[in-house]
């Protein structure tokens, strides 16, 4: 086997690539499971009547229509987190992808330099 052909499959091994859709679903699946149980968790707990519950978390019908502190709203702010999320892990995976082709494609030229 050619060195350069083993260099090429050992590098490439080391910079795997991130499998994007599993990344987009990942994320969002778990920050909309945060946002539910952040709600949840809010709902469960005993207070007393007439009492601001989350005021902080309810904040966040600011910047997500529809969103309350409730079991709806719960529901709602997952969809949210899903799509939030999504655009998050997308853009972390392409970024992952995009700066390890690079330093292999780097790495890949500094090695035929020094072959010849």
């Amino acid at each position: 086997m050619n060195r350069q052909v083993r260099d090429h499959e050992i590098l490439s091994a080391v910079f795997a690539k991130m499998d994007v859709p599993a990344m987009t679903v990942a994320v969002g699946i778990l920050v909309a499971l945060a946002l539910f149980l952040a709600t949840a968790v809010l709902l469960l707990q005993p207070v007393p009547e007439n009492y601001p519950v989350g005021t902080h978390l309810q904040d966040l019908a600011n910047y997500l229509p529809g969103y309350a502190v409730s079991w709806q709203g719960g529901f709602i702010g997952a969809l949210y987190g899903f799509f939030i999320g999504g655009l998050v892990g997308f853009a972390a995976a392409v970024y992952w992808n995009m700066t390890h082709y690079i330093a292999l494609g780097v790495m890949l030229i500094s090695s035929a330099e020094l072959a010849d």
